[in-house]
């Protein structure tokens, strides 16, 4: 659901179309985040903190909100303070993040790939926590 910005609140532009983003609330697993959505691209700009909100999984939450100040630049400015972005590889996602103002823009579909990834993640660490212990009773006297 898309609404006019708030009052005092200026618009920003899409890094990839160069048009004006436009405010959609969402709620996932707390408060109501206002992101700001391009309906060209479909991309999404997420302000500080706001993007850990979507994703339930403590893991990436953590990787999502702890950036590096270097690393590989990204080819687009931040749109919400025009400094520079890197990029952060999650699996196959591209993450921009801007490392002043600590916002992230995802392309259309970045972020339900983030949350699969996040679901596969806990899956895969889930089974090596079951497969470690078994192997290593299996081998016994000879592990030790």
């Amino acid at each position: 659901m898309a609404r006019v910005r708030k009052k005092g609140r200026s618009p920003i532009v899409c890094p990839r179309c160069d048009v004006n983003l436009w405010l959609q609330h969402i709620k996932h697993f707390g408060p109501v985040v206002e992101i700001d959505v391009c309906r060209q691209c479909g991309g999404t700009w997420y302000d500080r903190g706001e993007l850990a909100i979507k994703i339930p999984d403590s893991h990436m939450r953590e990787r999502l909100t702890n950036f590096p100040k270097v690393g590989e630049e990204s080819p687009i400015s931040c749109p919400r303070c025009g400094g520079m972005m890197r990029l952060r590889h999650e699996g196959e996602v591209e993450v921009d993040f801007c490392t002043e103002c600590q916002g992230v823009w995802l392309d259309l579909g970045e972020d339900e790939a983030l949350k699969y990834k996040a679901e596969w993640d806990k899956h895969t660490e889930e089974e090596e926590h079951v497969r470690v212990p078994a192997i290593i009773a299996a081998l016994g006297d000879e592990f030790i």
